[in-house]
């Protein structure tokens, strides 16, 4: 196990992101011919790791920690250092990122096509809707429309 991840074992992972994309438990159980209680159990253990995780990460990017939601996978706090604030997510796909806000230069970025494809795949694994052009957009625009979604709709997060 490691912290990308979030500690998870698959079957966590599995039901972990079955849960975030918004099936009830009893409807899990079913899916994986399973009992509920498993289901809630393996959940419950799911939550407290990813917790764990997000917190620690904070922790040593000493993020003075702000919101947690375990259900969504993701932490909003601020880091001193670097002056702004700072997003931590989970994803069973990407594990733990983090994300700062700030006005990026992306186009001279030498990690533009990474970080554009994780921005995308955090907002596939929220099931968030994508403008048309969104294969075209520079990661700032999408993490914009990520942390605006996370934040419940504020002008927040830009990578």
């Amino acid at each position: 196990m490691n912290l990308r991840m979030g500690y998870l074992t698959p079957k966590q992972s599995l039901i972990w992101t079955l849960n975030s994309n918004g099936l009830t438990e009893a409807s899990i159980a079913r899916k994986l011919f399973v009992t509920r209680q498993t289901v809630h159990h393996a959940l419950n253990a799911a939550n407290q790791k990813i917790g764990e995780s997000l917190q620690e990460t904070a922790n040593i990017n000493k993020i003075e920690i702000e919101t947690v939601d375990l259900a969504k996978g993701f932490l909003i706090g601020y880091s001193a250092h670097f002056k702004s604030q700072a997003f931590i997510t989970f994803s069973a796909k990407n594990g733990i990122q983090i994300w700062y806000k700030h006005e990026g230069n992306c186009e001279k970025c030498k990690r533009l096509k990474k970080c554009k494809e994780v921005l995308l795949e955090e907002i596939r694994a929220r099931k968030l809707t994508l403008p048309d052009q969104s294969s075209q957009m520079l990661p700032s625009k999408l993490a914009e429309i990520l942390f605006s979604e996370i934040t419940g709709g504020k002008k927040d997060g830009h990578t």
